[in-house]
């Protein structure tokens, strides 16, 4: 259950995509996507330089906007670098919450009936769990990422997030749907061989919200 790099020996399986390849996809997905036309605005940490400068080499005319040391944006900055005349699409590199927190705060407030603002981020980390990060502010600004899982809407509630609920007053957070799809997939593959040699050869199974 890790995005960290695992060493894959017999009967070790990582169920969680890697960061790198979620990010692959995503490099993928902007560079088909975004018209090189449109106003394109990287704001990379210093953590994330790596990521700024590959998503240069993509968007060589995408302008830098950098945050100051304690983790937000200057306003005027973003007002001065955001346009009325193009759709504005900013790719937000952070792993921060102050500064997640900002940036989606301070490009929310930009968008208007003149001014279309989108936001995008090449790896969604766990950061962006936080409850205290507003999702009408990210809906607003239509966020995208790659993801490893699919959330059914709360009208889709399955049997086992409605009993989760009964039992701790709440929904499953993603790593509990996750628990319980990976505990079930296992014991499915399990009986089905009899054993965990070849588990791995049966095929792609779906369940809550994973695909193994």
């Amino acid at each position: 259950l890790s995005t960290n790099k695992v060493v894959l020996r017999n009967a070790v399986y990582q169920s969680v995509t890697p960061k790198e390849i979620l990010r692959e996809k995503m490099f993928n997905y902007l560079d088909i996507n975004l018209n090189r036309d449109e106003n394109i605005v990287i704001v990379a940490d210093s953590l994330n330089r790596p990521i700024e400068n590959r998503l240069k080499e993509i968007f060589s005319s995408a302008t830098i906007l950098r945050p100051e040391i304690n983790g937000y944006l200057l306003p005027e900055l973003v007002d001065s670098l955001l346009v009325d005349s193009l759709p504005n699409r900013v790719i937000l590199e952070s792993d921060n919450f102050s500064l997640i927190s900002s940036v989606s705060a301070q490009m929310s407030a930009q968008i208007s009936d003149l001014r279309e603002v989108q936001l995008f981020t090449t790896y969604h980390g766990n950061v962006y769990e936080n409850g205290n990060l507003s999702r009408k502010q990210l809906g607003d600004l239509r966020f995208t990422f790659a993801s490893g899982h699919f959330p059914l809407k709360k009208s889709e509630y399955s049997s086992f997030q409605e009993r989760y609920i009964e039992a701790f007053g709440k929904p499953p957070n993603r790593e509990a749907i996750r628990a319980y799809d990976l505990t079930l997939d296992f014991l499915l593959r399990f009986a089905y061989r009899g054993g965990v040699d070849n588990i791995d050869q049966i095929g792609e199974t779906e369940y809550q919200e994973n695909r193994f």
